[in-house]
């Protein structure tokens, strides 16, 4: 269907004997290495959709600039104008996080799987409705083969499966997200066992849960770390956090080690 350059084949292993002095750090680990290969293969991916958005964006604005419809080019119209818009922000998204993890990489970071996984589905899918848009823009010109679009879409199909697929990817985000919350709920119930030598955690919770009753943040606000022009919309994003984390308690204090089987709700979050 698409990535024809690439050579790929089936590779058969029958009962083969590997020299002790070509073992991979220890036997028990190889989990570990292929993971870390996959989390090297999702942190490029990102990159390599940002240089595919570049040219799709590149060769809508140029038809759109060229190709008169009713009486003006595409590019005056602001429907046309809100696609190549909306196109230009899924690029800049893209690319940023690219640019995050490689330098969150470059510093040394050793833990960088989830925001691999992030990137690896926004970029993904982010590269495929440029494309989408881009043909759309091109009109019955872009269906055909000329244009050399749908080669581009036959190609990018693939990065929505391969690498993790996205589906597996976001349960996976949804469950490491999840994990701090669950240490943090199975803190507070030890606490319960032994509630006098722990009044300080309990009476923290108890605001907490009375904070977001009341409809106030609970979480540290972000608008320290944006411009001060955007402070009423971080303060916003401050208090979706809030009660995001604690929707994310009340399922996990329901369903607890359950909640790995209630993949609906893993993928709403």
């Amino acid at each position: 269907m698409g990535i024809k350059a690439s050579t790929t084949a089936a590779v058969y292993f029958d009962n083969v004997k590997v020299p002790v002095e070509n073992i991979l750090l220890e036997p028990g680990d190889g989990f570990k290495i292929a993971m870390n290969i996959l989390n090297n293969g999702r942190f490029g991916m990102a990159a390599a959709m940002t240089g595919t958005m570049k040219g799709l964006i590149q060769k809508a604005s140029e038809h759109a600039s060229q190709r008169e419809q009713f009486g003006g080019t595409l590019d005056s119209y602001g429907a046309v104008q809100s696609k190549i818009a909306q196109m230009a922000l899924q690029l800049y998204v893209t690319e940023s996080m690219a640019y995050m993890i490689s330098a969150n990489m470059d510093k040394g970071a050793e833990e960088f799987q989830l925001e691999a996984a992030i990137s690896k589905i926004y970029g993904s899918e982010a590269a495929w409705n440029v494309a989408d848009e881009c043909i759309q823009i091109y009109g019955g010109m872009g269906f055909m083969a000329d244009a050399g679009l749908e080669r581009i879409m036959r190609d990018l199909r693939i990065f929505r499966i391969f690498e993790g697929t996205n589906d597996i990817l976001r349960l996976f985000v949804a469950l490491q997200g999840m994990m701090h919350a669950g240490k943090q709920l199975k803190g507070l119930a030890d606490a319960m066992k032994n509630p006098l030598s722990n009044l300080g955690v309990i009476f923290a919770e108890g605001i907490n849960r009375t904070k977001d009753a009341v409809g106030l943040a609970t979480a540290s606000s972000v608008a320290q770390f944006a411009h001060p022009n955007l402070k009423e919309p971080a303060d916003q994003a401050t208090t979706v956090i809030s009660k995001f984390g604690i929707t994310v308690q009340d399922l996990l204090a329901k369903h607890k080690k359950e909640i790995i089987n209630h993949r609906r709700s893993e993928e709403r979050f």
